[in-house]
């Protein structure tokens, strides 16, 4: 009996240490379900942004209807942007303690809510709850998952499910222009509100179908992405040379007593304490990935692009009418944009997911041409010239729409995705109520718009000379 049990010491062993080189990942499937995981986010995103790009026919008769000035509705739209893009973080920690698909189907009951309520404003200040406030957060928790759960799905097609993914914000562009514009003349706009509330319910059924995968048992291999060390970690790591160093004090002490000992134990209990519940908090919202140089630039760059990354969209057709071009022309460039950003994001994904192509490399060269494009645009003295720059802008805007997630991931690891949109987003927020508002200031100083894209696009070339060593900088943090 002896002898038997000596013999399978070693079997326990070598089952352990087999144990203890195996992980539980997630393999992206890369197809099958996954294209329906793709269509059902480019139809989530295509209500949600095209309600979203359509927010200008709403604020005008938001100043019909309340009588308000136009400074004082625009506010809706400030609040609204504010919180979809504040809401970043929280959305990414909701998707992992909850999964993406409660939390896609959770926006689109605020949306719902949101959007119903607002159908019973008596005021402006009403809608700054109800617009502002609970649709610019369901917009977040809705759009937030969906890009980033389909970098769950796929590997070497994850760059052209992202590209189809998101042409849902051309798309919805496209189609709800007409839709609201119809809404609004035949049910005016309280009725308005109603019917898109309804329309936007639909994004819960879409995201019903983000049914989550399941871990598969693999053996460890190095991993080629950043390693984040965790605040767990160092508080670990403290932690225990606290105690150490305790120990070492109470061997070399012997007149220490008992009242003494159990006073150092009970602040030792709470400090362990303390330091779970603060360890919790930071692995949910995973503030460690502001270690990381290469979060940090890629933040940095965001801020600056989104400076000046709506101006264009806001002020293009305003330029246009103040060159004597009739508005329904002027209003065309808009759609000839959005048509052509939706093109240019199914041929960038396309192209990321080519071997021999580089995702920053077509990051760089989007942000660099979008910003001598909105430069020059001043210089632009006919419609065709202006009809020229917006297939140009579209095509090339496209760019990081796409890339930045797929950078993400390659730098960061899959799994700080999440976590990392998140807090691009918060930049991103940051930079739009700054952005905005100072070219609006140049327009009133200067009379015109010319000064207005002279600081969009220097801002949007700053950002592209920031990401410029970013290739480099993550090479050197691997190491």
């Amino acid at each position: 009996m002896l002898a038997e049990n000596t013999k399978k010491w070693p079997r326990q062993s070598n089952k352990e240490e087999e144990k203890a080189t195996d992980e539980y990942i997630i393999v992206p499937p890369d197809g099958g379900y996954g294209w329906v995981v793709t269509v059902a986010s480019f139809l989530c995103i295509l209500i949600s942004d095209g309600i979203l790009y359509c927010f200008g026919l709403i604020i005008s008769e938001v100043e019909r209807v309340f009588d308000e000035p136009v400074a004082k509705a625009a506010w809706i739209f400030s609040i609204f942007n504010a919180i979809s893009y504040f809401s970043g973080p929280v959305a990414s920690a909701l998707s992992n303690r909850f999964g993406f698909r409660v939390v896609v189907i959770t926006g689109s009951l605020f949306g719902f809510v949101g959007l119903l309520t607002s159908a019973f404003a008596q005021s402006v200040e009403n809608l700054f709850f109800t617009l502002g406030l609970l649709f610019g957060f369901a917009i977040c928790l809705v759009f937030t998952p969906i890009i980033v759960n389909i970098s769950f799905y796929f590997d070497k097609k994850r760059a052209l499910a992202t590209g189809i993914a998101i042409c849902g914000s051309g798309a919805g562009t496209f189609v709800f222009a007409p839709v609201v514009n119809w809404l609004l003349k035949t049910y005016a706009l309280r009725g308005t509100f109603l019917i898109l509330s309804g329309i936007y319910l639909n994004c819960g059924v879409f995201g019903a179908l983000l049914i989550p995968l399941k871990s598969q048992r693999r053996n460890k291999v190095r991993s080629e992405t950043v390693t984040l060390l965790e605040q767990k970690d160092i508080e670990t790591l403290m932690f225990e040379k606290s105690l150490i160093t305790k120990e070492i004090e109470f061997n070399s002490r012997n007149n220490l007593n008992f009242f003494e000992e159990e006073k150092v134990d009970s602040k030792t209990k709470r400090e362990n304490v303390n330091q779970k519940y603060f360890s919790n908090f930071s692995k949910l919202f995973k503030f460690s990935l502001f270690r990381s140089p290469t979060f940090v630039v890629i933040c940095v760059s965001s801020f600056f692009q989104s400076f000046g990354w709506l101006v264009p969209f806001m002020y293009l057709a305003a330029h246009a009418v103040n060159m004597g071009i009739p508005n329904e022309k002027a209003s065309f460039l808009l759609s000839i944009v959005g048509i052509c950003n939706m093109m240019g994001r199914i041929i960038n994904g396309w192209l990321s997911d080519h071997p021999k192509v580089s995702v920053l490399f077509l990051n760089n060269v989007g942000l660099t041409v979008s910003g001598l494009l909105i430069v020059v645009c001043p210089l632009c003295i006919s419609y065709y010239q202006l009809l020229i720059f917006s297939i140009a802008l579209g095509l090339f805007t496209s760019c990081t729409a796409v890339t930045r997630p797929i950078l993400l991931g390659e730098y960061l690891g899959l799994e700080n995705v999440n976590n990392a949109y998140g807090f691009m987003l918060v930049f991103y927020g940051v930079a739009t109520l700054f952005g905005t508002p100072m070219a609006g200031l140049l327009y009133d100083t200067l009379g015109d718009y010319h000064g207005a894209f002279y600081l969009a696009g220097s801002s949007i070339l700053l950002s592209a000379f920031v990401c410029y060593p970013l290739g480099k900088i993550n090479h050197w943090e691997k190491k």
